[in-house]
């Protein structure tokens, strides 16, 4: 046997399951630890790599499983997306290939040609699965003497075939198919930009990860980025860029852009903004103080890491044997140990325009298209980009004349990050204080305090959750809709400094919820208490700084993520939302905040914002390295920036739920939304009402217990569906029930 084993100490109870990547499939095993002191459930584990049963009726039920998950993905842009640059590549390279498979190419396909699945399936077990390509990581409570010996004495039969992992050397997109357009019709409502670079493997390259470097730069949201200058234009909401493929023969870069309608009319003009980006990159050369920046934070980020759950830590851990050598199969997905701007270099060099598909997705296209994708109906064109463009782009540079803004920041490297943390001394804290609860700090008229230090981590972080309560956050589809319509704003209002703030690893997020604005900041402390004053300062001046440019571009975008709920959510979402509304009292539909919104003005938000801000009471959380002073003056630094007054008691109405008569049945039935997706859904709620403490226990239990039984019986013995789902269900503050979902797209509702 020549298995690399890893051994953690960690106890684990979770389900056995597995997963395939485009390389690599994964087995992940984990039991509770009295299965692993006497290991039958490994045991089992094991007889997978060394004489798998592949029982007929287990082969035809896994079959049907792979058939309806791809029916649960063909209304999927995503997936329709991966296919179809797929499909582009090379016949001969492996990547062209169907990426999930359904009953046509599992069963049909090769009955008719005379071959048994089953068959196949050992065929290819017996060639492929070989312990010298094989990489296992087991976690238990035992010492590690005692696991190795367990795994060595259960796994040593796994065969040694001595085979080398294949190879497809080199790029799946030859010449022929690079600077090209896509012209896509997606089931969405969306327009997206993508501009996708080919390029060679950087695996090799992880010690110097030249494009965490790059995709740093492109992906940046702060002054002088990319995605500043799109939204001054009012051409783009939302960026993202990083490595998008990454194999042992080759990788790919991608840059994908959320147009607004006036950004998908100049769509080549936003091109061009990034190829002037990208010419900037190598005409200035790569920056060592950047690189450093970004070692920085990935040195911290390394030092500090939160405990993961064991499930998602021994899978992650088994990929990260096959990439990376054994002293550094932890810590490669993070450090950066050399800066070497050559490979730097080397990887922007790819990124020109005759290295690049450029897709463009946007219902404008539906009924223009002439080509369509073999496995999920994607309608598209596909033509060189014109030679005249190309040459633009190659050309363009950051001081074009088209590519300024009067009084704005040109293009330009981001400035130095104030945010990193450098002092990680651990805060004192009472040694009496408990380990499973807050205490309250503080609770007047306009503030409930609560606080929590972290004597359990010993972590230099801290979490600030805090929920500005008002009944004007949710007391009409309309406040609703504002309060949506003002976190949003708020959140891009912020960007040019949260965003420093999330590369240093302190992260800020605002939600609108039913009771109120609800704020939440976690990562290092030690610039915490920076950050929260910025972002009471950035909620004072938003109204005076709010135009009538960025409201419009942000409630084009909110109308358009109500349309793709009602189009492009998949059923069991859309099951969840029926039920809530007609369970709980003031629940607001979609149309009606879609009705709500139509009439809305920048001027309503400044006006909403002044009387919300007014009046609210804050209740915070804070957990975590911080001594009670410091929390204190958090709190103090919100209240005494914001200065509300204390709400009226009738402000705070508690959210109430239908009560259901015992012993009957209701039922609820709509069509589905989307008639194109051929997915029905069925969610059983038994309500059982407000519960103690302890019955709730029960009930969480309860429903551990049931997860696998139903989810063997109703999805892998019967075969209802793809998704099989067992959880608690809270309606209203404090109503639970049973929750249990079929989605299926071979049976209707009144049969499952």
């Amino acid at each position: 046997m020549n298995i690399r084993v890893t051994v953690f100490l960690v106890l684990i109870a979770c389900p056995d399951t597995a997963r395939t990547l485009c390389y690599d499939p994964c087995r992940y095993n984990a039991a509770a630890e009295y299965a692993t002191r006497s290991h039958p459930i490994l045991c089992s584990f094991a007889q997978f790599f060394i004489s798998p049963l592949f029982t007929s009726a287990a082969t035809n039920r896994e079959m049907n499983a792979v058939d309806s998950e791809h029916s649960k993905n063909l209304q999927s842009d995503h997936w329709r997306s991966f296919q179809l640059y797929k499909s582009l590549a090379s016949e001969n390279h492996p990547f062209h290939k169907f990426g999930s498979g359904n009953l046509k190419t599992l069963k049909e396909d090769p009955e008719s040609k005379g071959v048994d699945t089953r068959e196949a399936l050992l065929d290819f077990h017996g060639k492929y699965y070989s312990s010298n390509v094989m990489r296992l990581c087991v976690l238990g409570t035992q010492p590690v003497e005692e696991l190795r010996d367990m795994v060595e004495g259960l796994f040593n039969d796994v065969k040694d075939k001595g085979i080398d992992p294949p190879a497809f050397p080199g790029t799946p997109y030859p010449p022929s198919s690079l600077g090209r357009r896509l012209s896509v019709v997606p089931v969405r409502e969306k327009r997206e930009l993508e501009l996708t670079f080919p390029l060679r493997e950087v695996q090799t390259l992880y010690r110097k990860k030249p494009l965490k470097y790059i995709s740093h730069l492109l992906g940046h949201e702060g002054v002088g980025s990319v995605l500043a200058f799109l939204r001054e234009r009012g051409w783009a909401n939302e960026l993202s860029a990083g490595e998008s493929r990454g194999c042992n023969d080759w990788s790919a870069f991608s840059v994908s852009i959320e147009l607004t309608d006036d950004g998908l009319a100049e769509v080549d003009n936003v091109a061009s903004v990034v190829f002037a980006y990208l010419n900037m990159l190598r005409a200035e050369g790569p920056q060592r103080w950047i690189h450093d920046e970004e070692s920085t934070v990935a040195d911290t980020h390394f030092r500090f890491l939160s405990k993961r759950e064991p499930m998602d830590y021994v899978c992650s851990l088994a990929g990260a044997m096959q990439l990376y050598p054994s002293a550094h199969s932890v810590s490669g997905p993070y450090k950066m140990w050399e800066y070497d701007p050559a490979v730097i270099t080397e990887c922007l060099e790819y990124m020109r325009p005759d290295n690049v598909i450029m897709g463009v997705s946007a219902k404008m296209y539906e009924g223009k298209t002439s080509l369509k994708e073999e496995w999920y109906g994607v309608e598209y064109n596909a033509e060189d980009v014109a030679p005249a463009l190309l040459k633009k782009w190659e050309d363009v540079t950051v001081d074009d004349p088209n590519l300024k803004i009067e009084d704005k920041a040109k293009l330009s490297f981001p400035e130095k990050n104030d945010m990193i943390a450098t002092d990680f001394d651990l805060r004192s804290h009472p040694p009496s204080f408990p380990l499973d609860e807050p205490r309250l700090l503080d609770d007047i008229s306009t503030l409930r305090l609560w606080y929590k230090p972290d004597n359990i981590f010993s972590m230099p972080k801290i979490n600030v959750m805090a929920v500005l309560k008002s009944s004007l956050a949710y007391d009409s589809p309309e406040n609703a809709v504002l309060a949506l319509l003002y976190v949003d704003i708020l959140r891009e209002h912020t960007t040019s400094f949260s965003y420093l703030a999330t590369m240093a690893g302190l992260h800020c997020s605002f939600v609108n919820a039913r009771k109120g604005l609800e704020l939440h900041v976690s990562g290092y402390n030690h610039k915490c208490d920076k950050l929260v004053q910025r972002i009471v300062d950035a909620m004072l001046e938003l109204p005076a700084k709010l135009d009538d440019e960025v409201f419009a571009r942000i409630k084009d975008k909110t109308m358009k993520q109500y349309q793709n709920f009602m189009v492009g959510a998949v059923p069991y979402q859309h099951a969840f939302y029926g039920a809530d509304l007609i369970l709980e009292e003031g629940k607001w539909s979609v149309p009606d905040k879609m009705g709500a919104l139509d009439g809305l003005s920048a001027q309503d938000v400044r006006e909403w914002s002044g009387r919300f801000l007014r009046r609210f009471k804050l209740e915070m959380l804070i957990h975590g390295n911080a001594s009670p002073a410091e929390a204190k003056r958090i709190a103090d630094t919100v209240l005494d920036g914001l200065k509300p007054s204390a709400p009226f008691q009738a402000h705070f109405t508690q959210l109430r739920a239908v009560q259901l008569q015992e012993r009957h049945t209701y039922i609820h039935s709509f069509d589905e939304y989307n008639p194109s997706d051929p997915n029905s859904c069925l969610e059983n709620i038994y309500q059982i009402g407000r519960v103690s403490l302890r019955d709730n226990a029960k009930l969480a239990f309860l429903n551990h217990l049931l997860q696998e039984p139903a989810f063997n019986e109703l999805r892998t013995q019967e075969q209802l569906g793809y998704i099989v789902h067992c959880s608690i269900k809270t309606s209203g503050d404090d109503v639970k029930g049973l929750l249990i979902l079929i989605m299926s797209d071979s049976y209707h509702p009144s049969y499952l």
